[in-house]
């Protein structure tokens, strides 16, 4: 896993970006076309503020994550993903502590983001990372019945 790196997503990675997260939207019945902006147009999120990382493992995109202001205080996580077969490997974890170092620079107080119960695996991490579960409401997703949060010191 030396070989494992995070950067900053570049549109030569759209594809990838696009691809990965349409796979697990897809596998577990989540899509709908809320994703669509983020998918189709990640170059007006990174101009708004947002930060995308992509982990490149063996000249491949395993592994994606988005990092989106909503407030100054106030950041969501978005588009999360490992590809299957590379699961398992800490790039997940790898890729959430990127995430969660850039808020912490950023000054961010509070990280949410929006789930679904049927992402078991995912939801295990989040709360080992300390998440919260909190009440799902003004949900951006329909298919997400799951809302979580982290404070951070």
């Amino acid at each position: 896993m030396n070989d494992l790196e995070i950067r900053p997503y570049e549109d030569k990675y759209h594809k990838d970006f696009k691809k990965i997260n349409l796979h697990w939207l897809n596998k577990f019945e989540l899509y709908e076309k809320a994703d669509d902006a983020l998918l189709n147009y990640p170059e007006v999120f990174i101009k708004n503020g947002a930060t995308i990382l992509l982990a490149h493992l063996d000249s491949k995109i395993v592994g994606t994550i988005c990092v989106n202001p909503i407030e100054k205080t106030l950041n969501e996580i978005l588009k999360f993903a490992v590809i299957d077969g590379y699961k398992g490997l800490g790039i997940g974890k790898k890729l959430m502590n990127c995430g969660i170092d850039i808020c912490k620079q950023n000054k961010v107080k509070t990280i949410i983001l929006e789930s679904s119960s049927k992402l078991k695996d995912a939801l295990k991490m989040y709360e080992k990372f300390g998440f919260q579960h909190i009440k799902v409401k003004n949900t951006h997703f329909v298919t997400a019945d799951i809302k979580m949060e982290l404070k951070l010191k």
